[in-house]
């Protein structure tokens, strides 16, 4: 639902017709895959770009870029109804189970599958999505590191 606001759908309901997922975390359940990715299907003869516009994505970047995210949390103190974003710079898993990377933010559950772009804003290219948090990480949302795995899915997916 592009540019959903507060219930508001104003360039409707866009239903997915084919699904992409990296097998390692579709099969094996590695976070650091966590990631998918829809087609999404023509509505009254006009495709989502056409409608409103698409950003480029960003494979294999370097590390500790900065980066946007947006989502729509719904834990408190949200309530899920209005975009929300937080930028820093990307930091290390600091446990080390993954190859994610964090970013200071509070938003909370509900915000998954957010976009991340590189940069201080929506300009840039997208390079992640939000995926989850760390009791006793305050203030830190973490997304996979999207390298040639991610990729390819990507490339499939667009195929």
């Amino acid at each position: 639902m592009p540019a959903y606001e507060n219930g508001a759908t104003p360039f409707g309901q866009r239903p997915a017709s084919e699904l992409a997922a990296p097998s390692q975390r579709t099969s094996g359940g590695d976070i650091s895959f966590d990631t998918g990715f829809a087609t999404v299907a023509p509505l009254n003869g006009r495709t989502l770009t056409d409608t409103v516009g698409a950003s480029g994505v960003a494979f294999n970047q370097g590390r500790g870029l900065t980066c946007t995210a947006f989502g729509y949390p719904a834990a408190g103190p949200f309530d899920g109804e209005s975009l929300q974003s937080c930028a820093g710079p990307a930091t290390a898993d600091p446990f080390g189970q993954s190859t994610a990377h964090g970013v200071p933010c509070d938003m909370t559950g509900g915000s998954s599958g957010g976009p991340w772009f590189i940069g201080s804003g929506s300009a840039g290219s997208q390079n992640s999505i939000n995926s989850f948090g760390y009791d006793g990480v305050a203030h830190t949302m973490f997304a996979p590191y999207w390298g040639s795995v991610i990729q390819a899915t990507y490339v499939s997916a667009s195929s």
